[in-house]
């Protein structure tokens, strides 16, 4: 396949940025609306409802989505893939109350550490025992000495923590729902690339994902208002700016599925991730900076070149060619 143009692979590469650092407004706006609707699991069921409206649509107006709902009952007859994999779709509803209920304490910043830092390790294992769809991967020098400084980076990064602990005991529980958090996700991703794969549509997959993350966070909601901790439904009826957590998150994965003919799924992969962390960084910076201290600001960096040395080829060049796609 010809090389692309390295304008076209700059641009490719900026949109993928651009996309990483909207997340860190789709967390702000979950983690804001928790409180006006009654609760992290309001918030959650709406960006997850508004994703499944605009998936639904999707669905119904391509035509490749349209093929993969016909594909989906023979993969579950024949086992193409395994059942659990709906599994998936609870990951995402995890995901999203993570995002309601850690940014409020931790901040932005050091919400996208925790996750991007645990998504990376994570990462590494899947390739280890080959669970994504690319099968098992080898483990470099610089992937490990990039998972070293991840960790490194990480711990800066979160040493603030106590401070923030003073102010809000919830704090430390918060990083570590976010570290869970990422680290369950790269595993849904892998599963949601073998669906995409088995069903012959990423929308197709998509779909079955956010239906599973849906009707997981409205099980939860029953469960809690049954236990008498929160009642169920809406505190209070949404506001226009709730409703764009969901998008935000589709308009992410989108934008990953039509740049990887362009990038290659490693360069992809850090351009989003860049975007994500300084992304979070300036946010965080612009809205509380009084709460980010040094040490989140070089944490964040250090995350941020362990990265870019976790997904570094073993040549020593990254993957600039387009990947081809079956």
């Amino acid at each position: 396949m010809a090389r692309p143009e390295p304008r076209a692979v700059a641009g490719a590469l900026t949109l993928a940025g651009s996309a990483g650092m909207l997340m860190p407004l789709q967390a702000l706006i979950t983690s804001s609306a928790a409180s006006p609707l009654g609760g992290f699991l309001p918030a959650a069921i709406l960006s997850a409802s508004t994703a499944l409206a605009c998936m639904l649509v999707a669905s119904v107006s391509i035509p490749a989505a349209r093929r993969g709902w016909k594909q989906v009952g023979a993969v579950w007859r024949e086992r193409h893939i395994p059942r659990w994999f709906v599994l998936a779709g609870l990951i995402g509803s995890y995901y999203i109350v993570a995002q309601a209920m850690s940014v409020g304490s931790i901040g932005l910043a050091l919400f996208a550490v925790a996750v991007v830092g645990a998504r990376t390790l994570s990462s590494i294992l899947i390739d280890v025992i080959g669970f994504s769809p690319a099968g098992r991967q080898p483990i470099t020098r610089q992937r490990l000495a990039g998972a070293v400084l991840l960790v490194v980076g990480a711990t800066i990064a979160a040493w603030g923590t106590g401070a923030r602990a003073a102010e809000d005991p919830m704090a430390p529980v918060a990083l570590v729902v976010a570290i869970v958090a990422g680290l369950l996700v790269s595993f849904q991703q892998s599963m949601n690339g073998r669906a995409g794969q088995a069903y012959g549509s990423t929308a197709t997959a998509t779909t079955i994902n956010y239906l599973a993350s849906f009707g997981g966070l409205l099980l939860a909601m029953a469960v809690v208002a049954l236990l008498g901790i929160e009642p169920f439904g809406f505190a209070a009826a949404p506001q226009w700016w709730m409703y764009f957590a969901g998008p935000l998150g589709i308009l992410f994965v989108v934008t990953g599925v039509s740049l990887v003919p362009k990038l290659g799924a490693l360069v992809l992969g850090i351009g989003l991730v860049t975007g994500q962390l300084v992304g979070s960084l300036i946010m965080d910076l612009l809205l509380d900076s009084e709460r980010v201290g040094t040490n989140e600001i070089v944490g964040t960096l250090l995350t941020l070149v362990a990265v870019f040395i976790a997904s570094w080829r073993p040549n020593g060049r990254p993957q600039w060619k387009a990947s081809k796609i079956s």
